[in-house]
C-alpha cells in the first residue's frame, strides 16, 4: 500500500522510522512538510502541495500527524473526500469534530482511525467502542497526559523545579516548545472528552467540561504535598449516572498507598468502570515518539488487513 505522510516532527518521524525499518509493503509517496528547506534528507519524498497527494489515485491512506484544527481539519476532511483512508494521532481535532468525521468517513466508505489520539502507546480506543457496546460504562478516570505526569515526577520524585522538569521534557520531545496545551490543560480535556464519547455513545458538549489549569499549583502546594508524603498528579474524571454527566480535569492530591503514585514519568492509566465488567485498568507510555508512533503504525495495519 501507497501513503502520505503528513507532518514530520515527532511523531512524524517516529511513523517514517518504524513503516521504513519494519515495513517494507507499505511504501510512503510523499511527506508533506511546511519547511522544505528543515527537510533536505528527505527530498525525494516531500510533496510539492496537499493537492498532490490527494489527487494521487495510487494514495490509498493518509497519515496526519500535523497536530491542531488548520489546516490538518481541511486536510482530513479532503482526504475522506477522495476515499482515502485516515490515521490521525490529532486529538484536538478528533474532540472538535468527531461525529463529522466519523459520519464523512462511513459515507464515502473508507476507515477513520486514531488510537493514538488518547493514551499515546495504550491500545484503549478500540477496545473502548467494544466495551462501551455490552458493559454500560458509567465512569471513566485517570492519568491521561504523559507530559504533565513526567513533569510532576520530576518535581516529586527528583526535586526538580518546574522549569528544570519542563527544559527536560521538552528535550526529550513529550511536551511542545509552548507547554500552554498540556500546562492549561486542553490536551487532557479533549482526551478525556473523546473517551466520554465512545463510552457513553453520544455527542458532547466540550464547554461543559470543568478544567483547572495545571498551573494553578503553587510551589507551597508542592512543599505541602511533600510534607505529607504525597504527589500531585493531574487527572481527569468522567461520569455519566443517570444521565448525569460530568467531567472534570484537575490536579489532584494523592496519597503514597494510591495507586496513581505509582505511575510515573511517561506512563499513563485509565480505568473503566461498567454494569457488568466492574473495573478495566488500562496502563503504558502515553508520551513520546516512538509510542505514539506505534498506536499509528497498528491503526494502518488494522485499515490493511480490513481492506
Amino acid at each position: 500500500m501507497k501513503v502520505a505522510l503528513l507532518g514530520f516532527g515527532t511523531v512524524g518521524q517516529g511513523v517514517y522510522d518504524i513503516l521504513i525499518n519494519e515495513y517494507k509493503h507499505i511504501e510512503i509517496k510523499y511527506v508533506l512538510v511546511k519547511h522544505r528547506e528543515k527537510h533536505l534528507d528527505i527530498s525525494n519524498l516531500l510533496a510539492d502541495s496537499f493537492e498532490q497527494i490527494v489527487n494521487d489515485p495510487e494514495i490509498k491512506l493518509v497519515i496526519e500527524t500535523i497536530g491542531g484544527i488548520d489546516p490538518a481539519y481541511h486536510y482530513v476532511k479532503a482526504a475522506l473526500n477522495h476515499q482515502k483512508h485516515v490515521v490521525t494521532a490529532n486529538k484536538a481535532l478528533i474532540s472538535e469534530y468527531f461525529d463529522e468525521l466519523r459520519g464523512l468517513a462511513k459515507e464515502k466508505g473508507v476507515k477513520l482511525r486514531y488510537e493514538a489520539s488518547v493514551g499515546a502507546g495504550i491500545q484503549i480506543i478500540e477496545p473502548l467502542f467494544q466495551i462501551a457496546r455490552f458493559n454500560h460504562i458509567y465512569k471513566i478516570e485517570g492519568i491521561i497526559n504523559g507530559s504533565t505526569n513526567y513533569i510532576l515526577s520530576k518535581i516529586f520524585l527528583e526535586d526538580m523545579s518546574l522549569d528544570e522538569a519542563l527544559k527536560d521534557a521538552k528535550s526529550l520531545g513529550y511536551i511542545e516548545e509552548d507547554p500552554k496545551d498540556d500546562l492549561e490543560g486542553f490536551d487532557l480535556a479533549r482526551k478525556i472528552h473523546i473517551l466520554s464519547m465512545i463510552a457513553y455513545q453520544k455527542p458532547i458538549d466540550p464547554k461543559i467540561i470543568k478544567r483547572i489549569p495545571l498551573t494553578t499549583i503553587t510551589e507551597e502546594d508542592i512543599r505541602k504535598a511533600k510534607a505529607n508524603h504525597q504527589m500531585i498528579k493531574y487527572v481527569a474524571r468522567s461520569k455519566n449516572i443517570d444521565d448525569q454527566l460530568e467531567i472534570v480535569v484537575e490536579p489532584a492530591f494523592v496519597d503514597l498507598s494510591h495507586l496513581y503514585r505509582k505511575i510515573n514519568y511517561e506512563e499513563n492509566i485509565i480505568t473503566l468502570y461498567g454494569k457488568y465488567h466492574l473495573k478495566q485498568s488500562f496502563i503504558g507510555q502515553g508520551a513520546g515518539r516512538y509510542p505514539t508512533a506505534s498506536a499509528i503504525i497498528n491503526d494502518i495495519l488494522n485499515i490493511i488487513k480490513q481492506s
